[in-house]
Order: C-alpha cells, then structure tokens, then sequence
C-alpha cells in the first residue's frame, strides 16, 4: 500500500519517515509533498491508499484536500494533524469521512493506532469488494433500504403484525428474522449538551458516524437509525437478544466516553429487554420517554428495569419569602447561585425529578410576577422577545437549561425593577421611543409597551419626569419636526401633516396653531421669508 505525508513542516514529514515502522502497517511507499498543489500533482500519479494531512498550511488547508480528494471518488484513509484543537476542522473533517484528527506534538502510540485504524478499515473494504464504487454503492443501497424498514417498525408506520411485517421484509428482500427477539438500544444527546460551534446536521451525521464505527463488529449500518425529535438527537440501534449482553453494554460505556472525547457532548444509553419485532414501536416510545424523564443520570447506560432511583418520600418546596428578599435586594448572583446550589443538593440526593423541577419553576414565576406587578410592569412584554421565549421552552428539559433560563429571567426582572425605580431612567427610554416613532400612530399604550409598564402608571411618572402628558409630549416631538420641513423643503401642508404622523390636515393645523400660535401656512410665509 501506498501512503502520502503532506506538511509545510518539513522537519514534521521527515520525523514521521523515521519514528513509523510503515512496512508493520503494510505500507510499502511513502511519498512526500509540502503544499496541496503538488499533493495534488502526486496524486494524479499514483494515488494513495491512506493520507495524512497537516490541517494548517499557508498555501491552502488539508479541508481543501480532503474535499478535493473526496469529489473525486476517493475513497482511501485520511488522518489529519493540527496544532491545536479546532471544532470547526474537525466537524468538516468528520463531516468528509476522516479516519483520525491527532493534535501535534505527535505521540507515537496514538499515531500508531490511528494507522492500524485506517488500514483495518482499508484491508476490511478490500475483503468485502468495499474498495470499488460498485461494491461500495450497493452496500450504501443495502443499509438504506434495511434503515428505512427499521425506521418504520419503530415509528409503527409498517403495523405492528407479525404478517405484515413479514411481508415487507420478503418484499424488499432484506436479511431480517421476524421470528427473532430484539433488544433495542436508544442513544440520547440533546441538543444543550453538545457545543454552539456544532453545525446540527454536522453534529448529527459525526453521532451516527461514531456509533456505527464502535458497534460495526456486531451491528449492521442498516439497523442503526438515526432521528430527532424536538431538541434531542437520537440513535436508535437493534440488535438480535443473541449478542453477548456484556459486549453491548461495554459498546455503550465507550459510545459515551468517546463521545465526551471527541464531539465533546453527553450521550445517555438506554437499553431495553428482548422482545419480538411486533413491539419494538412500543419500547422506542418507552425508552423516549425515560430519556424525557432523566434530568439527573445523565451520560450513564441505563438497563432494563433499573428505574432513576428518585427518592421523593419528602418534596421539595422553594424558599419563595427568601427568593422574593433577594429579588427587592437585587442581589442577581445570589438568586442564581442559591437555586443552583438548591439544584446541586437535589440532584446529590435523588431528590430531583421533572415534577420537583417544574415546581421550583412555577414558584419561582410566581415570585417574579409578585414584584413585577407590585412595580406595575407588564410580564408578558417583557418577556415577549423570542430568546427569553426559547429559554423558557426549554427550561425544563435539564438542570442546565433551567439554569440559563433562571439567570435570563433573573436578569430581566431584576434590571427592569431599577429602571422603574429609577423613572429617570424610564423616562428617558420612553421619551426616546417617542422620539424614533413619532411618525407613526402611536398611542400611550404603545409608549408603555416599550418600557414594560402599564400605560397608568407611566403616564405618572412620564408627567412628574417631564411636566408633560405622553400626548403632549408627542405632539412636542411632532410640531418641531413640522416647523423644520416647513422652513426647509417644499412639501405641501397636507404632504407634512402625513410625514408627522398627524392623521388630518384640519388636526395638524389646530395642534400647529396651539404650540406656535400660527397656521402652518402662516408660519411658513413669515419665517421662509426672513431666512
């Protein structure tokens, strides 16, 4: 087998000439290149059976090789070398098919295992006839059309009678037992538990990609099925009852330690008992649910009838007089760390279920709505924009999501209570919203909305922090624009009563006449002719 080194470093390529016994890998030639374009020219030549790739290269990247190289049907190995972890490298680089992403200073014994990786997989598509385009896409086919028979036993799209079932594998001709037991294996990984910097898709296919690879020896491509559902990716495996029990489980523990290693994420593992095909819709929906119930045991492999050990002989109940001080107080960091060291005592304990969380949620919204209705500010606008609307979606799906939406929330509620209490600072924001939207139809609803308060109560303070009603205020706002096109452009009366925000020229005039004691016609005529 052929091997090719490219890096700009050439001390780099020459190291790895010499510290790797190529021939134990099978590797009879090693050539060399220090830039992609004659990477490119070598390949032309003769191409490789297995690549490594320097990531970080002046004169283009090892992504634009990898791509390069897998738009042209290439199908060998490919391990990339880098200096530093990136998210973005390695979710392209999973995202194109890469064997191994090894960080530099290199260590000899994880270079050595990633080659034995890449050529077990290059010699065991040899084997199979994998190695070709033909042989390849017929497996490809294989897997997708068992894959799509699995996703409909487990959606209960095909129905779930033995007969039937048994018609659809003769029809597609697929190597399936309807007479056999099946356990099922049920991935987890929501989407707060995996890094912002993953593409979805991306983040989706590399689950599916990590899972086939440690379950390959046992578990066909075809009889794992990846899917979502709301926030949660899933993995769904199916696996004969035959396979040795204790290798399943390991397989799992390893699935979830390498995906806290290399897709830096938490995966949970549910199993189920065996059970015939006709009811493995039943245990999908099952295992979904102990996974929407699980918001302590997370990143565990979870087996059949060993329930959360949740201990609720005594219920949790929040400190809502503690929690209501705090808020007065203002003291933001302590609201959050109190409920999080409450959450981290519950959750020590087997105390913490979703009916425990979403108790602590409802009393704390209660104490919330307390103080912003004592301060007459309007929950349901402040809390109206799409983050805060997100965060609360999802406040109950874990710890951590409850976590970011009480700090949000706390935020919000403890920032408003100041700028109340600090009309000025109201005001200011009111009278600066009236200044932008004067044009418009406004209302003094409108005018409260944009600082979160009832319309009562800012008119109160709007007229103690101004000597001016909201409405006198806007038509302030109004009648000095007015005064400035009437001097400065051409427009007719009519056309700046509408640019005003003023809904009829007779009303224009009346407010006009009132603040300047002039007509605007008489204004006009006076004041153009002294410029």
């Amino acid at each position: 087998m052929r091997c090719m080194l490219i890096d700009d470093d050439i001390p780099t390529v020459e190291a790895l000439r010499r510290i790797v016994n190529w021939e134990e890998f099978g590797i009879t030639e090693v050539q060399a290149a220090h830039n992609i374009q004659d990477a490119k020219q070598l390949f032309g030549q003769a191409e490789p059976d297995l690549i490594i790739c320097d990531i970080e290269m002046p004169r283009g990247s090892g992504i634009d090789m990898i791509q390069w190289a897998r738009d042209r049907q290439y199908e060998g190995g490919f391990i990339f070398l880098t200096c530093h972890e990136s998210f973005s490298f390695a979710s392209k680089a999973i995202s194109y098919d890469a064997d191994s992403y090894l960080v530099k200073p290199l260590d000899k014994q994880e270079l050595e295992a990633a080659l034995r990786k890449s050529m077990d997989t290059l010699k065991n598509k040899i084997m199979m006839g994998e190695y070709s385009k033909m042989g390849q896409a017929w497996l490809k086919n294989q897997d997708l059309l068992e894959r799509s028979f699995w996703s409909e036993v487990l959606t209960a799209t095909i129905s779930p009678r033995i007969q039937l079932i048994q018609s659809e594998v003769q029809k597609r001709e697929l190597p399936v037992s309807v007479q056999a037991d099946y356990r099922l294996l049920l991935i987890s990984v929501p989407r707060s538990q995996i890094e912002r910097e993953w593409d979805e898709s991306i983040f989706h296919y590399a689950l599916s990609n990590l899972v086939s690879e440690i379950l390959s020896s046992q578990v066909s491509g075809g009889r794992i099925i990846a899917y979502q559902v709301d926030k949660v990716f899933y993995n769904a495996v199916l696996v004969e009852s035959q396979v040795d029990r204790n290798w399943l489980e390991a397989s799992a523990g390893e699935i979830i330690r390498l995906s806290r290693h290399y897709l830096k994420c938490t995966a949970t593992c549910y199993f189920s008992e065996g059970a015939a095909i006709s009811g493995l819709s039943q245990l999908k929906a099952e295992l979904e649910q102990a996974d929407e119930s699980n918001l302590i045991f997370r990143g565990r492999v979870h087996l059949p009838n060993e329930p959360f050990h949740v201990d609720l002989t005594e219920r949790y109940t929040l400190d809502t007089e503690l929690f209501t001080l705090l808020f007065v107080q203002k003291e933001k960091a302590q609201i959050v760390n109190r409920l999080k060291k409450e959450l981290e005592l519950l959750t020590s304990r087997n105390k913490l279920d979703s009916a425990t969380l979403h108790a602590i949620r409802e009393d704390l919204l209660q104490v919330v709505y307390s103080l912003l209705s004592r301060h007459h500010i309007q929950a349901h606008r402040l809390f109206a924009d799409e983050p805060s609307q997100q965060l609360a979606q999802d406040a109950e799906s874990s710890v951590f999501d409850f976590m970011k939406w009480a700090q949000a929330l706390t935020e919000k509620t403890v920032d408003s209570i100041r700028e109340v209490l600090q009309s000025e600072g109201v005001v200011e924001r009111a009278k600066r919203f009236i200044q932008d939207h004067y044009t418009q139809d406004l209302s003094r609803e409108d005018v409260a909305a944009s600082v979160y308060l009832t319309a009562d109560y800012l008119a109160k303070v709007f007229k103690n922090g101004t000597g001016q009603t909201v409405k006198e205020y806007l038509n302030d706002c109004r009648i000095r624009a007015a005064k400035q096109m009437l001097l400065e452009s051409t427009a007719s009366i009519g056309e700046i009563a509408m640019d005003t925000g003023f809904d009829t020229i007779s009303y224009f005039s009346t407010v006009f006449k009132k603040w300047t004691g002039e007509t605007p016609a008489a204004y006009r005529a006076k004041h153009k002719a002294a410029l």
